[in-house]
């Protein structure tokens, strides 16, 4: 039997008038633009990557982030031998996301591959977490964190952790290959992640949570109601390193953060 035949994305809809967020009392109610700030929104699909725009953490011999070549505008991060890491964090010098603001709702995702998959003494770690120049000791945000094939929802105040356990039959991580991670806090601080290849593009409907294209129909896991932090936080993303392995490393295609006003 031939392999699936790739299938091209429908004509969008189209809208002259344009859209918009806002209700009629509100002062862009009839601009068809819509309101730019009705979410507090950062992104980066590093398109170029400008390091000046973060504060970028490296220890360990032969840490690095630098940007890469590939599809779509790739950073390249290395983490350093013998307990090193290398991490990202945006805004440089400056926090801007809270999450203990019910009912806003607040968004991350990003999209990153690993060159090995296995090695008990690398994590990965991206969300919103406190400034930090060790990345892999949050004290405070909510994170999503993949270790030795294990893959958690963390949300944390003060150190003290409340974590849901991602199910690996949700995901299946080999190397070199993109893995697609988020989680959304709801209107009611319930926390649910999402885990799987795509779930940023174009998805045939009729082939969601099939063979040929098995993409988790939602979440994956959920945290009900945490205690969420009060710190400001800022969007994170790196690998650590806490044995010996020599340079392991990640390749992050974009990063997102939003919250509702």
């Amino acid at each position: 039997m031939a392999g699936a035949v790739a299938i091209a994305s429908p004509v969008p809809v189209r809208n002259p008038e344009g859209a918009t967020t806002d209700w009629p009392f509100q002062p862009l109610a009839d601009c068809g633009n819509g309101n730019p700030f009705f979410y507090h929104s950062f992104g980066d699909d590093f398109d170029p990557y400008r390091a000046t725009d973060y504060t970028v953490t490296t220890s360990g011999t032969g840490a690095t982030v630098a940007a890469t070549s590939g599809d779509g505008g790739l950073l390249l991060f290395t983490a350093g031998t013998t307990a090193g890491n290398a991490s990202i964090q945006h805004p440089s010098g400056n926090q801007s996301f809270t999450l203990n603001s019910t009912p806003k709702k607040v968004f991350f995702e990003s999209r990153q591959q690993l060159a090995n998959v296995s090695d008990a003494g690398i994590s990965v770690i991206a969300g919103l977490i406190q400034s930090t120049a060790t990345p892999g000791t949050v004290t405070d945000g909510v994170y999503l964190k993949f270790v030795n094939g294990t893959m958690t929802i963390n949300s944390v105040v003060g150190s003290v952790t409340t974590s849901a356990t991602i199910p690996t039959a949700a995901f299946n991580i080999t190397p070199n290959t993109n893995w697609d991670w988020a989680f959304y806090i709801t209107r009611t601080g319930d926390i649910l992640a999402y885990v799987d290849t795509q779930l940023v593009g174009y998805m045939q409907q009729s082939q969601i949570n099939t063979p040929n294209n098995p993409q988790n129909a939602g979440a994956v896991a959920r945290i009900t109601a945490p205690t969420l932090t009060a710190v400001v936080l800022t969007p994170t993303i790196g690998i650590v390193q806490t044995g010996t392995n020599a340079g392991r490393t990640m390749t992050v295609d974009f990063f997102q953060a939003q919250k509702e006003r």
